[in-house]
């Protein structure tokens, strides 16, 4: 049979208008088999315990479980390295965070992936305040008489992190810098160590999470000082914001969002986002992660790969001028 070269185009469109068919009844039938969602944390920590309550939302609305991988380490870098190489088919998905996926980004020296190009942003999950707080032992009631305390004792007090070129070492790099005062840096291997010592007296103050903090100031072993958010926490509504603390300029608001592999097909993302943003509307996932600190951020895909792009300058500026790198 002899094929014209416009008898060949339309076979060609034929069969592209097939294969699109195929596609689009692949990604409608999305999910049908277990989702791995890769957590850059370990079990029962903030951001483990906030993706299991998300997690557990969407599997009800999919009808497929989400598998939760906890792969700790190397500040996120372990867990962002398996989202990247994973197959862009929508059955891996990663969890981004402030600290390990814009900050671990900007601190580490050599990345087993490239930042900019490996991943795809899907969908916003919520976002919380850190905490600053001091020892019991040190006499100071807020923000304004800890800066003129340490103004008086340069070089004097000591402050914990989770290690060096973490989320909690660049906020209070900002917070030392904006209040203008000199303090030491202790870094530790897990905010809970850094948090024990800061109750023992060990260290005099630390920036920290709001959600692990609050036992220990309920219970009188740690003295909050302000929130970093721009308004104020209802873990701990009597405590004051940075700005109305007088240090406006070290706001920071951490927060968690999903991403998957580069190349993931636009019909699945936008499926997973929908679905996400469906559940954050959830009375009863926004009243489980208010428990946990957070308020669900729903939002578009372009919101969330703008706030990464935005909060990739701004912490970018802030380790440049304050010369941090990882451990």
């Amino acid at each position: 049979m002899k094929f014209d070269l416009s008898t060949m185009r339309r076979t060609g469109a034929v069969m592209l208008l097939c294969f699109a068919g195929v596609m689009r009844a692949a990604h409608a039938a999305y999910p049908d088999k277990p989702v791995r969602w890769i957590v850059p944390g370990a079990a029962g920590g903030a951001a483990d315990a906030i993706a299991r309550v998300v997690a557990t939302a969407v599997s009800e609305r999919w009808g497929q479980p989400i598998v939760i991988d906890n792969r700790p380490g190397a500040t996120g870098l372990i867990a962002n390295d398996a989202t990247a190489k994973a197959a862009p088919d929508g059955y891996t998905l990663g969890q981004a965070t402030l600290s390990t996926f814009v900050v671990a980004n900007v601190v580490a020296k050599r990345l087993p992936y490239k930042a900019t190009e490996d991943f795809t942003p899907i969908a916003m999950l919520c976002t919380s305040p850190n905490l600053l707080s001091v020892t019991r032992s040190l006499p100071v009631k807020s923000v304004k008489e800890l800066i003129a305390y340490t103004k008086a004792h340069p070089h004097e007090l000591f402050y914990g992190s989770s290690g060096s070129g973490s989320a909690l070492h660049v906020v209070t790099e900002l917070f030392r810098g904006s209040a203008g005062i000199d303090i030491t840096h202790v870094p530790y291997k897990s905010n809970p160590a850094a948090e024990m010592d800061l109750a023992a007296g060990q260290i005099q103050l630390m920036i920290g999470n709001i959600t692990s903090m609050e036992p220990n100031v309920k219970a009188g072993r740690l003295r909050a000082l302000a929130v970093t958010g721009p308004k104020r926490s209802p873990l701990l509504p009597n405590v004051p914001t940075m700005a109305e603390a007088g240090v406006p300029a070290a706001e920071m608001l951490t927060w968690g969002g999903v991403m998957g592999p580069a190349r993931l097909p636009a019909p699945i993302v936008q499926k997973i986002n929908a679905d996400f943003n469906a559940v954050l509307n959830d009375p009863k996932v926004i009243k489980r992660l208010a428990d946990l600190g957070c308020d669900p951020a729903p939002a578009s895909v372009s919101t969330f790969t703008e706030l990464i792009k935005t909060e990739n300058e701004k912490w970018g500026a802030v380790v440049k001028k304050n010369n941090i790198t990882a451990d």
